[in-house]
């Protein structure tokens, strides 16, 4: 049974679907809480939380904090409470300032009241807002402020300030463990393109070649910290002993407006922005800039990222939701059994003593499962989220360069341990949506590539990766990507589990005009009556077949066809009965000699790059970078020649690197 990462500890996080409130449960799930997030959606998005949907430790609550909490939620113990929810921004407080108000003071007030209950720290999210036009600079947290109680602002200012009168009431009344972060600036990944605020409003503006806005004369300055140095101040703050706050985090770095303006649109190569004025906003603050001091002091704690750093992140994320729509490509849907790779260097006697037979891929016995701690613990240890699926996955993505979550979605099972939690982090970080069943009853599946030299030994450990349900099929996140997919990508080895699941999305492709496409992965599946027998029934359904010709020769002899040339082999195959009367591609793809290919009646071949054999590192991922190149190609709307061109390329660079890896991006355009 594989060791759960849940720590035991449950975690409310109201708001949690917004910027900052994406980023502290991102960091809850990473350190193994359960997390129940509460949000009404104003201004958060599911988008944003939408990688835990389907986590046996996380859950989503729609609801508005102004009203009181749901028995879903009354009914839950908590060890510690996240109170994020409010909108942050003058775009949206103003908009709906009476709201902004009640959320501030009832919000509050039922967090706290949730906090009493459960007798449990509870961190309020406050503002430097609080401080208002300071005339003290920078602003400590034993300044007062200097805030109007009537103007335009003051929904949120003041809203903030009496959140903070109310938390310290319940403090000194019913001793609750209040923890109050008065947070400055803050800017990242997931901030609302609409909000109002200086990074965002900039960034859009930039890369989209609009004019830069810039209210007032631009003189006006500013403090900018990036969200997860702020996550961290609340980390430490949340688990600090006796520190109630209120305790300032934010960056002390001092920013004219017009100094970020000019350093945004300097960071857009070729934009053709231009920087404008337009009237200052009312009651817009001339200063802001935090004493950090206590901070230091109490929490050990000050920014680490810098503004260049933090804003090179932020321009990677908004471009990507930024070309979302503009990106045509089919949705593509991919399922496999999902491995972790753990990689090192090792010496002959290494593979002795687990006797691992050298340049062969083996299945781990009982006896050999401790040579995945053993590769662990070693200092070159890498890791790359593998197996052959979500091998694919990975460079159809690369391959694409489409927005991150939007082209590929990837479901397979693994534990919620610690390799299931890298697998999964490190996919999502390559743009891969992942729609994973959880399993505990074995560890998440793992392959230890032990590399002797230029030989590969390869000692795998399916473990959950064999677990996935048809049942998982039915998760709403899944069955979304499923309805919405029109490309469908399985390798042979998901008939080692059931032929049940790969039917249900063969017939969904089938039914919606989509493209079902699946590999021979191996010479056993076809060739061991059980599984054979499998994959007659799925055969049908395939509009597309790859495999490589070692395998093409094992169908001919399954199938009978009476020939070793590959081209007939492929023809032959294109001809299998067919559900529907679209034409059946066939690839074969063969090392370094010609890929193969048969469309129907028509076949033909694409010549293979040649590689310099100095350069080659690793074959093994060879067919399934092929694979992923082609898909990414195809689901453009290219050729079958050129997307076999596209493979092939693929292929070719990803033998050149250790495991299925590659660079930051291809030199190959789709």
């Amino acid at each position: 049974m594989a060791a759960s990462l849940w720590n035991g500890k449950t975690v409310l996080v109201t708001g949690g679907a917004g910027f900052l409130g994406s980023h502290v449960t991102d960091r809850l799930m990473r350190e193994g809480h359960k997390v129940v997030v509460l949000d009404n959606l104003y201004t958060g998005t599911k988008d944003n939380i939408k990688h835990h949907f389907g986590h046996p430790r996380f859950s989503f609550v729609q609801h508005d904090v102004t009203h009181p909490f749901p028995l879903a939620i009354e009914h839950i113990r908590f060890d510690k409470i996240f109170h994020l929810a409010c909108a942050a921004s003058p775009v949206h407080y103003q908009a709906d300032p009476i709201g902004t108000t009640l959320t501030c003071v009832m919000g509050t007030h039922n967090a706290l009241k949730t906090a009493m209950r459960c007798d449990c720290p509870i961190l309020i999210s406050s503002t430097s807002e609080v401080y208002g036009d300071p005339l003290v600079h920078p602003q400590p947290e034993s300044y007062w402020g200097h805030t109007s109680c009537t103007g335009i602002r003051s929904c949120y200012d003041e809203g903030k300030r009496c959140a903070e009168a109310l938390c310290f009431d319940f403090h000194r009344l019913y001793n609750v463990k209040i923890r109050v972060a008065r947070i400055f600036n803050t800017y990242g990944p997931r901030m609302c393109f609409n909000d109002g605020r200086i990074i965002s409003n900039f960034v859009v503006q930039a890369l989209t070649n609009q004019d830069i806005t810039v209210y007032g004369t631009g003189e006006y300055t500013r403090s900018f910290q990036f969200c997860d140095d702020l996550v961290e101040g609340f980390w430490r703050l949340i688990n600090h002993p006796t520190e109630t706050g209120p305790v300032n985090l934010g960056n002390p770095e001092e920013y004219s407006v017009l100094d970020m303006a000019n350093k945004i649109k300097a960071m857009v190569p070729g934009t053709t922005s231009q920087i404008v004025f337009k009237p200052a906003a009312q009651d817009d603050p001339k200063q802001r800039r935090p004493d950090i001091t206590k901070a230091k002091a109490v929490l050990d704690w000050q920014p680490t990222i810098g503004v260049a750093d933090g804003l090179a992140r932020t321009m990677v994320e908004f471009r990507s939701r930024l070309l979302r729509d503009k990106t045509h490509l089919l949705p593509l849907y991919v399922e496999c059994n999902p491995l972790l790779d753990i990689s090192s260097h090792v010496a002959k006697e290494f593979l002795e003593e687990f006797k691992i037979p050298l340049g062969e891929s083996i299945l781990a016995s009982p006896e050999q499962v401790g040579v995945y701690a053993r590769l662990q613990a070693r200092p070159d240890v890498t890791y790359i989220p593998g197996g052959a699926g979500l091998n694919t996955a990975r460079v159809a993505q690369w391959m694409a360069q489409a927005p991150l979550g939007s082209f590929v979605s990837y479901v397979g099972c693994v534990a919620d341990d610690a390799n299931g939690a890298t697998l999964k982090a490190a996919a999502e970080k390559g743009g891969v949506n992942m729609l994973l069943q959880y399993d505990n009853s074995l560890p998440t599946g793992t392959c230890g590539v032990c590399i002797v030299g230029k030989e590969r030994s390869l000692i795998a450990n399916l473990g959950a990766s064999a677990a996935l349900t048809v049942n998982h099929l039915d998760a709403p996140h899944v069955a979304t990507a499923l309805n919405n997919a029109k490309l469908f990508y399985f390798t042979g080895f998901t008939l080692t589990l059931s032929e049940e699941h790969v039917l249900k999305a063969a017939k969904r492709s089938l039914d919606h005009d989509g493209t079902f496409t699946m590999n021979l992965s191996a010479p056993f599946l076809m060739q061991v009556p059980f599984f054979a027998a499998r994959f007659d029934k799925v055969w049908p359904y395939c509009d597309i077949i790859f495999c490589n010709h070692e395998e093409a020769e094992v169908l001919a002899t399954t199938k009978n066809f009476g020939t070793k040339n590959l081209t007939e082999i492929a023809l032959k195959a294109a001809a299998l009965p067919k559900v529907s009367s679209k034409p059946r591609l066939v690839i074969f793809t063969c090392g370094a000699e010609p890929t193969i290919y048969a469309h129907g009646t028509v076949s033909g071949h694409v010549a293979v790059p040649p590689v310099d054999k100095s350069k080659i590192i690793d074959t093994n991922g060879a067919g399934d970078s092929f694979v992923g190149g082609f898909l990414a190609s195809f689901a453009k709307g290219h050729s079958v020649e050129d997307s076999i061109r596209a493979g092939n390329y693929a292929a070719g660079v990803v033998i050149c690197h250790d495991g299925c890896s590659f660079p930051l991006t291809p030199s190959y355009t789709i």
